[in-house]
């Protein structure tokens, strides 16, 4: 089984994955599992599948939790780091998720939540795994509230009881906005999606809301 595909691609695993599908030649099944399904997958798989591969796909508007509220904030760049710390001191004891684009950008805001008091804990590409285990354990066993991710770090999180999900930024691509709001309400509970735009980024939302069958709500 093979699970994150695309991301295994875009890493630049693509020779070990070839290397993998060789040492496997009497494999009785593969599953290959893709967030997205890109050229390069499609690739993957002709060269290494056999020809009567089934492929299952979920339909964007099938794919979205609607145990989940989505909301939006307009705020300028320089604004969204004080809007971000506001929220998160009026969540009490409720847990969330905050999304950065960059590495360096969650560097960034870590530090910054980190010099007002806030419980952060910070995962992206350039942490060594020792490191990212023990971000993850701290934020599973609540010694942590808030965790900052990138798209990539944080593939592979399942954490139960996170009330909210905040985008620092739109993601690049509608199903990264699913993925990302889908790491609330899980398991049958609610949660709340805020992603935070600049006024000119405001028709974006419109597509999402059409494209995902979606309803957002402004927030101040």
């Amino acid at each position: 089984i093979l699970d994150e595909a695309d991301e295994m691609l875009t890493m630049g695993f693509k020779k070990e994955l070839e290397a993998t599908f060789k040492e496997t030649p009497s494999r009785n099944a593969t599953w290959l599992f893709s967030a997205t399904f890109q050229k390069r997958v499609q690739g993957l798989i002709q060269d290494n599948m056999s020809s009567n591969a089934q492929r299952m796909q979920v339909e964007p508007k099938q794919i979205v939790n609607r145990n989940i509220v989505h909301q939006f904030a307009l705020c300028t760049r320089e604004e969204k780091d004080g809007f971000i710390i506001n929220y998160l001191k009026g969540q009490g004891s409720r847990r969330g998720l905050i999304f950065c684009r960059t590495r360096a950008g969650a560097i960034r805001m870590g530090e910054e939540l980190e010099k007002v008091g806030l419980s952060i804990g910070v995962i992206q590409g350039d942490l060594s795994q020792k490191d990212r285990d023990k971000v993850m354990r701290g934020f599973k066993k609540e010694r942590i509230q808030f965790l900052i991710a990138t798209d990539v770090a944080a593939r592979g999180i399942d954490v139960e009881d996170l009330s909210f999900v905040i985008q620092h930024q739109l993601p690049d691509t509608m199903q990264y906005y699913t993925h990302r709001s889908g790491r609330t309400a899980r398991a049958g509970k609610k949660g709340v999606s805020l992603t935070l735009i600049e006024p000119s980024e405001r028709g974006q939302i419109s597509k999402l809301e059409q494209s995902l069958g979606l309803e957002f709500t402004l927030v101040d």
